[in-house]
């Protein structure tokens, strides 16, 4: 027996949640699938998020930005005050850079429990095969919907199904958690320690996130490899390594077709000069949530949906994009890196991790 709903997304991660949410708060009956059993886990990123200030800063076309991120105290692990950039000759450069970590786990679960309550149904340890046509196929059956949903990541079935490609530039990235004490600043490290990314090292109560991405354009060794030559140089101990991929080639051209959106990773709605992810894809979530319930209600073009985010994110993302590209120059030699972070300077630096224009 096939189900049938106005809404389906699939991925239960913050695009997923806040998609969801904002369907079914605007009157659509959504179903939500994630295919773990238990949301948010095992955690994959750094956890860090910028302050709603920086957010802003960032993306300035973005609205209601305040009410989005509207996020309980207990969330917040601890609060940071700059970026520490650490060069191949181990220069620092220190950023004023307003944010903090959270437990990626915990907020994921919160974001879930939003969506909810506002009447959205979720299926724990469902799987989307594939989708066709205005069905998705899952391994407890299918489930129709007038609008399709795709928030399953970088290498998202939803997006392979309806003939979106995924990102050509993914960089494989793990992370780990270690405790102890750290100084409230959020340290990434370049060079040959990790060719054509970064390390890092995000502090929160009682530990740290530490985690350590490649480009394997640059690469010689596994990520892994790199990781652990990381955390012994600096002698840290620490527990599970999880791995993902990070889309960094910027958003996709077409993240419609037909009755079918894809959005957050699966989008790449990431920036690509540092990886973040999580803002963009709450506040292409959100758009993606109202836009879907216009389509399956209101028969609104879900066209409206790709003009909104565009609109609101994506010349930030272009930027972040063609800074990345310059970047891409300097990997191949730690020298030609060192040169270039001294050239920029903290100021063309912060405008990069900013997503703004390092030669305005």
């Amino acid at each position: 027996m096939i189900e049938d709903a106005d809404v389906v997304v699939v991925g239960a991660g913050p695009a997923g949640s806040t998609a969801a949410e904002h369907a079914a708060l605007n009157g659509a009956e959504v179903v939500l699938l994630e295919r773990r059993e238990e949301i948010g886990l095992p955690v994959k990123c750094g956890e860090f998020m910028p302050s709603v200030s920086e957010i802003k800063g960032i993306f300035p076309m973005a609205d209601e930005l305040e009410s989005l991120f509207d996020l309980p105290n207990d969330l917040i692990s601890l609060e940071t005050r700059l970026i520490r950039i650490w060069s191949p000759k181990q220069k620092s450069f220190e950023i004023p850079f307003s944010g903090y970590t959270t437990d990626r786990d915990r907020f994921d679960q919160f974001l879930a429990r939003k969506a909810e309550d506002a009447g959205v149904r979720i299926i724990r340890g469902c799987s989307c095969q594939s989708v066709e046509g205005n069905t998705v196929m899952t391994d407890n059956g299918p489930i129709r919907a007038k609008v399709i949903i795709g928030a399953d990541g970088p290498l998202s079935r939803v997006a392979r199904s309806v003939g979106i490609p995924k990102a050509k530039d993914l960089c494989p990235a793990v992370t780990a958690q270690t405790k102890g004490d750290f100084e409230d600043v959020c340290e990434m490290f370049f060079g040959s320690i990790a060719p054509g990314a970064y390390a890092w090292i995000i502090p929160k109560k009682n530990g740290a996130n530490v985690g350590l991405g490649i480009s394997p354009r640059f690469a010689k060794k596994s990520v892994k490899e790199y990781f652990w030559s990381f955390v012994e140089e600096r002698g840290l101990e620490v527990d599970r390594v999880k791995g993902k991929h990070v889309p960094m080639s910027g958003p996709v051209k077409r993240s419609v077709v037909g009755n079918t959106l894809v959005v957050g990773d699966a989008a790449g709605h990431v920036m690509a000069v540092n990886g973040g992810g999580i803002p963009i894809a709450m506040i292409c979530g959100r758009i993606a949530g109202k836009s879907a319930a216009k389509t399956a209600l209101k028969g609104a073009s879900l066209e409206l949906y790709e003009s909104i985010w565009k609109r609101q994110v994506e010349k930030p993302l272009r930027t972040a994009v063609r800074s990345k590209r310059w970047a891409d120059i300097c990997w191949g030699s730690p020298l030609r890196l060192e040169m270039a972070m001294t050239f920029l300077g903290k100021r063309r630096m912060g405008n990069m991790i900013r997503c703004k224009s390092v030669f305005p």
